[in-house]
């Protein structure tokens, strides 16, 4: 395992994204699974550490040389030099934090794999948004840090999130949004935020030689209690074997004929063959639109004995519906998704009682009455229609006839004569205007063309 690894720039490792996740529990599961108690450090529980130097390490800054350096040929190397300046965490920082079991590598392959499976589309997924992560990066980072855990507990994991990133491959958004899967997901609590080293830490940083900027976040690796219960239901065999009876060497491990006794010991007869008529009825229902979804769950062969005494009866599928929709009406409802659907549609039937009575010969009957009315209503129609137009052809053949020719004479005749006699009318009517005013001028000429005639309109002054 990797020790302990300080943070060598700005950044504080903090598995937050934002301002919404501060207010979330640490170790959230769903419904099924109980919640940790403990939660970790959180907006309302600050935990800052108190920054400790080792005194040798202001020795050997003071005197420009690294320790760990060889003095000559024949000195030998010494150990690589401890941090000069660490975080050391409160006491009862650890308190109500459990340790991973089994070491590390059983809590990257099995614990983070079957939490991710069974919580993050409860747990996390509704949390974190848009900034969701997909599994293999979180198994990913969840194996990079469990490398800087304790061997023993898995607790004291603070690597940065710029070393877990050059160890995955992945971004540092992608390795944020990791932890913060980790900790929701209830595996992981991070004990101690990451936070930026204030100016009396950074002074003593320096007078060490360390020019860090900040602290990273100090996280415990650990397995859920309501997890390990799913993890153990999960494995085979968890607690040996599921034979209860142990085999002694001396027990028969043979056995006799499985023919039965009695005449001819034959044994079980050979199954029937599917009934056509239940094979046919149930094919057609299966195809119908209008039958329910778990008709279709079961195959021809396995409704055909439930639906061969129906078939002889004469019954359609539109029967089946009818049966379905009265045995719903009456009992309240039907199941979309029935535990034993052959059983239920049995019990549907045997509730009906009297095959020959078909669930809908009603619906059929009336049908087939209004489709009776409305072709004799049609026939109607068209016979309507025909005696129109035969009366309507006569009547167009009549046309021509000798009766209609003089009738059409006489009447242009007669509009002739009407004619004429309004003519005559008007004009001795007009000739009689003429002369009053031409009396009331004093122009009273017996001869000569008329001055208000339309001719001699244009040469006449007046």
């Amino acid at each position: 395992m990797k020790g302990t690894c300080l943070l060598q720039d700005s950044s504080h490792g903090s598995s937050y994204l934002s301002a919404v996740l501060d207010g979330t529990h640490r170790d959230l599961s769903n419904g099924d699974l109980r919640p940790a108690g403990y939660r970790g450090c959180g907006p309302l529980l600050r935990r800052r550490g108190v920054a400790r130097t080792r005194p040798w390490a202001v020795r050997v800054a003071q005197a420009g040389c690294e320790r760990g350096s060889g003095g000559g040929a024949g000195t030998p190397l010494l150990p690589p030099a401890a941090p000069g300046i660490v975080l050391e965490l409160e006491a009862g920082v650890w308190a109500g934090v459990g340790c991973w079991v089994g070491r590390g590598q059983r809590w990257v392959r099995f614990t983070v794999p079957i939490a991710y499976d069974l919580r993050y589309n409860i747990a996390v997924r509704p949390l974190l948004g848009a900034n969701q992560v997909s599994r293999a990066a979180v198994l990913a980072v969840a194996a990079a840090r469990a490398d800087y855990a304790e061997y023993a507990t898995g607790r004291n994991s603070r690597p940065t999130n710029e070393r877990l990133a050059a160890d995955t491959g992945l971004s540092v958004r992608t390795v944020q949004r990791a932890d913060a899967a980790l900790r929701l997901l209830g595996v992981a609590t991070e004990v101690l935020r990451g936070r930026q080293r204030t100016r009396t830490e950074r002074l003593a940083s320096w007078r060490v030689g360390d020019r860090g900027r900040g602290w990273a976040s100090v996280w415990a690796l650990h397995d859920d209690a309501a997890l390990a219960r799913a993890i153990t239901a999960l494995s085979p065999h968890p607690e040996g074997s599921l034979f209860k009876n142990s085999i002694s060497s001396s027990s028969l491990l043979t056995t006799g004929s499985r023919r039965p006794p009695g005449a001819g010991g034959r044994g079980a007869k050979r199954r029937a063959g599917p009934d056509g008529g239940g094979t046919g009825l149930a094919a057609a229902w299966r195809r119908d639109p209008h039958a329910p979804p778990w008709a279709r769950r079961h195959s021809v062969h396995a409704w055909a004995s439930v639906l061969a005494v129906p078939a002889a009866a004469g019954w359609v599928s539109r029967d089946i519906n009818a049966l379905i929709a009265d045995w719903a009406g009456v009992h309240g409802w039907v199941p979309d998704n029935p535990h034993t659907a052959i059983g239920l549609l049995g019990a549907m039937l045997a509730w009906h009682g009297d095959p020959a009575v078909r669930p809908a010969a009603l619906d059929v009957a009336r049908e087939a009455a209004e489709l009776a009315d409305a072709r004799t209503r049609v026939a109607a129609q068209l016979a309507a229609r025909d005696t129109a137009a035969a009366a309507r052809a006569a009547g167009q053949a009549a046309l021509g006839g000798a009766g209609h020719t003089a009738a059409r004479a006489a009447a242009a005749q007669a509009a002739a004569r009407a004619l004429s006699r309004r003519t005559a009318t008007v004009a001795a009517d007009t000739a009689a205007h003429h002369a009053a005013v031409r009396t009331a001028r004093g122009l009273d000429i017996p001869c000569g063309p008329d001055p208000m005639t339309p001719e001699n309109q244009s040469t006449t002054g007046t």
